[in-house]
């Protein structure tokens, strides 16, 4: 099957840290992984030129396009800041689709993979041109999440356009249960609708990796290290995850708190007291060395809010065997079988979050056990490989019911 995998978002670099990234490069190389001949096309965002393996186009916005792009950012000061982004957001789709047409006619791919962006039609474009089916990844939403966390201006044509792109596509390929009741909600049928949470190489996050070199460098040898690793952005509650480890040292069992990431809170953390360690974004590939270094992982949500998130980091630590404890809610929830497979704490709560860091610390074989269990279960459901597979049984179907008399 020839597949053209898509991505109109410029904040997103197939060769970048962040997990965005890491979800485009795992689906394509389990694509490949399965046979698939695979052609990916990304947009010309920040840090393109970063290390990229799966061999990414880059379209670039340029030419006159490009300069009339960056004419909103010479408005009158009194303009929203972010405007100017979202109108280069809107400029870019025209323009890709428009760029990619000629590739892609020679191409002739069998179907169409997009990541879905904000204000992106150009895969809705290209399908209809091309007469190809368009299987559309939908990791948040994204015109919710942008007015509530972005300052999204054109907050009705981002709604609007979004709504569009959900019913044009063939298939919804969504990360959570939330996810695919709001896409229903703006009017995807059901049975378009497949969920596919975030999956794992388990090839590479394996209980055999060693954070001996991470302990040595960060001077964590013969302490008990509680872990996270994620964006720092304001989901992600740290608050409670400090004054949780804080109140787990104050009670006599000192832990040591290693923060794997980057993003708004990051220069807060590193004023922190000596109890907090911050390593600062790292490849993806060091990353199994990082949670290895690590006693307990905590995967800390907030109360509230949307849960439509499909935590990667978590995948990723049970597959290495960690005891993990994460908050109580959404797909957190859904995956760590208290008990089990790990431990779930109250939103919130740093005295719930802090008795469940000692339970682990306190119960070295509790904590094997969750751990073997968790990475069982991670293996059996929650791989690239087998997310992959169940794209190419969509994509299938749709190639098979346009062929049918």
């Amino acid at each position: 099957m020839r597949i053209a995998y898509l991505c109109c978002d410029i904040g997103v670099s197939s060769g970048g840290k962040g997990g965005n990234a890491v979800h485009v490069r795992e689906m394509v190389r389990a694509f490949r992984s399965l046979g698939h001949e695979v052609r990916v096309f990304v947009a010309s965002g920040d840090g393109v030129a970063e290390r990229d393996d799966i061999g990414a186009e880059v379209i670039a916005l340029e030419g006159f396009a490009g300069e009339v792009a960056r004419l909103p950012g010479a408005e009158e000061a009194g303009l929203p800041a972010h405007l100017s982004r979202e109108w280069r957001r809107l400029l870019y789709s025209e323009y890709a689709q428009r760029a990619l047409r000629p590739a892609l006619a020679w191409y002739q791919p069998d179907v169409i993979y997009e990541r879905y962006s904000l204000f992106a039609y150009a895969g809705v474009e290209l399908a209809q041109a091309l007469d190809a089916p368009l299987l559309l990844e939908v990791n948040a939403p994204l015109s919710r999440e942008a007015s509530a966390h972005r300052g999204l201006v054109l907050t009705q044509l981002a709604a609007e356009l979004e709504r569009r792109i959900f019913c044009a596509a063939d298939a919804l390929v969504v990360v959570s249960n939330a996810l695919r009741d709001y896409a229903t909600q703006l009017g995807a049928t059901p049975e378009r609708i497949t969920v596919l949470p975030n999956g794992v190489d388990a090839a590479r996050f394996h209980p055999g990796a060693s954070g001996d070199a991470v302990r040595a460098r960060f001077g964590l040898n013969g302490e008990r290290v509680v872990g996270f690793v994620g964006s720092l952005k304001p989901w992600h509650d740290l608050d409670t995850l400090q004054a949780a480890v804080r109140l787990v040292s104050n009670g006599g069992g000192r832990v040591r708190l290693l923060v794997v990431g980057d993003g708004p809170r990051l220069a807060q953390l590193r004023e922190a007291n000596g109890d907090v360690t911050c390593a600062g974004a790292v490849d993806h590939q060091d990353v199994p060395a990082y949670l290895a270094a690590m006693d307990v992982v905590v995967v800390p949500y907030a109360d509230g809010g949307d849960h439509y998130f499909s935590p990667l980091k978590l995948a990723e630590a049970m597959a290495m065997a960690k005891p993990v404890i994460g908050a109580r809610t959404g797909q957190v929830a859904e995956l760590v079988v208290h008990g089990e497979t790990g431990l779930l704490y109250e939103p919130g709560r740093p005295d719930d979050l802090a008795d469940k860091i000692r339970q682990v610390i306190e119960a070295p074989d509790l904590a094997a056990r969750m751990g073997a269990a968790a990475r069982e279960r991670i293996v059996a459901t929650r791989t690239w490989e087998g997310n992959a597979r169940r794209v190419e049984e969509l994509a299938q179907g749709l190639l098979d019911r346009r062929r049918a008399p």
